[in-house]
């Protein structure tokens, strides 16, 4: 359990804070509305939609750590 909470608590720890970051964003555009109409997209989330969304975030994080772990127990090993 001990090898495991540290990477666990900074991933957390980087996961809350792109979540966090990414609701003041969208809280921030919300309440620069003019109307109760629909905005157009802006250009940005429209030629970045896939960078912009949080699950792909989680994704890249979880791969990330799990490669970090692979290479971790590679080297421990010695091949």
């Amino acid at each position: 359990m001990d090898m495991w909470l540290i990477p666990a608590l900074i991933a957390g720890i980087i996961i809350t804070v792109i979540s966090f970051v990414s609701t003041l964003k969208i809280a921030k555009m919300t309440s620069k509305r003019k109307s109760e109409n629909d905005t157009p997209i802006s250009e940005t989330v429209e030629e970045y939609a896939t960078m912009l969304n949080p699950i792909v975030w989680v994704y890249a994080i979880f791969l990330l750590f799990l490669g970090i772990m692979i290479f971790y127990y590679w080297s421990k090993a010695g091949y």
